[in-house]
């Protein structure tokens, strides 16, 4: 019965990245308006159709998270016009169905609420005066700041057990489905429409596939699961220094913080089973490993270039350094502790220098340093780097005692383990490539933030619905 839900989930889901597809195409319709009023049809009976006693702003909440999964930035960005993608979509209907339960919303319940509101009210001000000079771009800049609103919604919605439980059903899809996302694009299979996976938005849900397999495997005591996150390990390892670090900081912490002692035994396994792997194939097929380890992002993740180490990240370290700098520099030449402003171009300079002048226009390339401070520092300046660390140290510290609390407790859901790996693994990501800027990582990101502040602040018992507000 229960595999028979999970499937439906799963085809329902597909369906509707389908029916988003066909809405994309609006402004080219012409003579196929027919299937865009389909597809508009068919997105809104998907929608009612789903879990039935839920809030029509939380199935698409649930949906567009399988959504990012699966599709990543393909899934992202598919929209009728920019900037208006599917997640502002889905945050417009949220924010309206955040209003109807105001009265339980809990929206200053806790020191990251505050931070929260601080964080939305600078960006706000900042949006005002940025927008009379960039306009569109002003505002799909912002959207760094607004998207921390899925924090509130989502702490909203999750204040009962039934959402809770779907939750956690849709986020064990959700580890499955960026897998599958990760291999598609390993096996550098075409990006068709809804489809263009991106490491900003699997990978964190890949780190958070081996915590949790790991986890699962040792108290079910079921090998096929251990050897699952070994090989989702393996993919992580061998793709990005961001992925390498992300997962050996869960790891770490949730054996040392958590203390899930039971991790220490299967991390060594996986280690040495790697490292054995590694050897039979460099005496098997030494050309091989030279190929695959010499190059490409396997050659980033561990500091290689031409088959010599070069230092961590490799040939990327002088880049990321010279790119950090050079925000840092023009933001204290023009506007040290306001910063540039929403719209205006950090990271033009710099691409024009180390690229060509072909990469002078940053719109059609990337708008944001790969590292969140340098990109609050370039937006906000010195001002909103204060307000965002004070930010983001507290969703550390509130990530840590949810993990002191719950993995060692007889309360603790599978999803905990899961949200936990998503959210550091994405913190750690937003200082290396980018989680907070992009809609395909910041969502999935503040959601589970949201889900970590309902367990820690408001635990729910099922016998009593109502929730009962923690000290913060």
């Amino acid at each position: 019965m229960q595999n028979n839900k999970i499937i439906q989930t799963v085809m329902l889901s597909l369906l509707l990245l389908f029916s988003m597809w066909v809405i994309s195409a609006l402004l080219d319709a012409g003579n196929s308006v027919r299937n865009v009023i389909l597809g508009i049809g068919f997105f809104v009976v998907l929608i009612f159709s789903l879990w039935r006693k839920m809030p029509s702003d939380a199935k698409l909440l649930l949906i567009i998270l399988m959504g990012y999964a699966l599709g990543g930035k393909g899934f992202g960005y598919l929209s009728p016009f920019e900037p208006v993608y599917i997640g502002e979509i889905c945050l417009a209907l949220c924010a309206c169905g955040l209003v109807l339960r105001i009265n339980q919303a809990g929206l200053g319940d806790t020191n990251v609420h505050k931070l929260v509101w601080v964080y939305l009210i600078y960006g706000g001000i900042h949006l005002i005066v940025d927008y009379s000079e960039y306009r569109l771009l002003a505002l799909r800049d912002s959207s760094m700041v607004y998207y921390s609103l899925y924090f509130m919604i989502s702490y909203s919605l999750l204040q009962r057990n039934a959402m809770m439980d779907n939750f956690e059903r849709i986020m064990k899809i959700a580890l499955i489905l960026s897998v599958m996302s990760t291999v598609y694009r390993t096996l550098g299979f075409p990006n068709l429409a809804g489809m263009r996976p991106h490491p900003d938005a699997f990978m964190p849900l890949n780190v958070a596939a081996v915590l949790y397999y790991l986890v699962k495997g040792r108290v079910d005591k079921k090998i096929s699961y251990i050897l699952f996150a070994m090989f989702v390990a393996l993919i992580v390892v061998t793709s990005k220094t961001a992925a390498l670090v992300s997962l050996a900081i869960v790891i770490v912490s949730a054996v040392v913080y958590g203390r899930v002692r039971g991790l220490v035994i299967p991390s060594i396994i996986i280690v040495t089973v790697g490292m054995l792997g590694i050897m039979i194939t460099f005496f098997v097929n030494p050309d091989f490993i030279f190929d695959t380890i010499g190059s490409g992002a396997t050659a980033e993740t561990f500091g290689l270039d031409g088959g010599e180490f070069v230092g961590v990240a490799g040939t990327t370290t002088e880049w990321r350094l010279d790119w950090w700098s050079q925000v840092w520099t023009d933001t204290m030449n023009i506007a040290p502790f306001w910063g540039q402003g929403f719209g205006a171009d950090i990271t033009g300079p710099f691409l024009e220098s180390w690229l060509g002048p072909a990469y002078a226009d940053a719109t059609g390339y990337a708008r944001f340093p790969h590292c969140v401070m340098f990109t609050v520092i370039g937006r906000l300046g010195l001002i909103g780097l204060f307000i965002f660390s004070l930010l983001f140290i507290a969703l550390g510290f509130m990530a840590l005692k949810f993990s002191r609390r719950y993995f060692n407790s007889p309360d603790r859901r599978d999803a905990d383990l899961i949200v936990y790996g998503v959210v550091v693994a994405g913190m750690v990501n937003g200082l290396l490539q980018a989680t907070y800027e992009i809609p395909h990582g910041a969502i999935t990101h503040w959601v589970c933030l949201g889900y970590i502040a309902v367990r820690y602040y408001r635990p729910v018992t099922y016998e009593n619905e109502k929730p009962i507000v923690m000290d913060t």
